[in-house]
C-alpha cells in the first residue's frame, strides 16, 4: 500500500451495502433509488472513497515481488494512485457533489477491468458487493466477540 493512501478502516456490512447500492442505482439511472441513496450518503462522504481504493489499489499496485516489477508495473501502479488522487480530491473538494463522479468512476473501473461486455457491469458490481459484505460481516462479526 502507498504511504500517502491510507488502509481504509473495516466498513460495515449497512455502510459496503449502501455503497455500492448507490453505485448501481447510479449505473442503473434509476433516479428516485439514487436522491434516496444520495440522502443516506451524504453523511458518510468517505464511504464511496473506501469502495474505489478497495477496488483500484489491489489491482494497480506494484506486485510484492520486487523481480516482476517492469516499466508497465510502474506505470500501472503510478495510474492508481493517480486516479484515487483524483478521486480523494473530489471528495474532500466537492463533498457534496462528488458522490455521482465517484460512483461513476468505480462503474467505469470495474466495467474496464473486471468484465467484457459492457452489460455485465451490474453483474460485476453484484459479485463484488456481495465479496466485499461477506468480507465485512466476517470482519465486524469477529470484533463484536472480542
Amino acid at each position: 500500500m502507498h504511504e500517502n493512501m491510507p488502509i481504509n478502516r473495516a466498513l460495515s456490512p449497512a455502510q459496503v451495502q449502501l455503497a455500492f447500492d448507490y453505485v448501481l442505482a447510479l449505473h442503473a439511472r434509476d433516479d428516485d433509488a439514487v436522491d434516496r441513496l444520495a440522502t443516506e450518503l451524504l453523511p458518510h462522504p468517505g464511504l464511496l472513497v473506501a469502495i474505489a481504493e478497495e477496488l483500484i489499489l489491489p489491482i494497480t499496485a506494484l506486485p510484492d515481488d520486487v523481480d516482476d516489477i517492469n516499466a508497465d508495473s510502474f506505470v500501472l501502479d503510478q495510474l492508481g494512485v493517480l486516479f484515487m488522487t483524483a478521486i480523494h480530491m473530489w471528495a474532500l473538494d466537492c463533498p457534496s457533489s462528488a458522490a455521482p463522479t465517484i460512483a461513476h468512476s468505480i462503474a467505469h473501473f470495474v466495467a474496464q477491468v473486471f468484465v467484457t461486455e459492457p452489460t455485465d457491469v451490474a453483474h460485476a458490481l453484484e459479485v463484488i458487493r456481495d465479496g466485499r459484505l461477506e468480507l465485512a460481516r466476517a470482519v465486524h462479526t469477529t470484533s463484536t466477540h472480542r
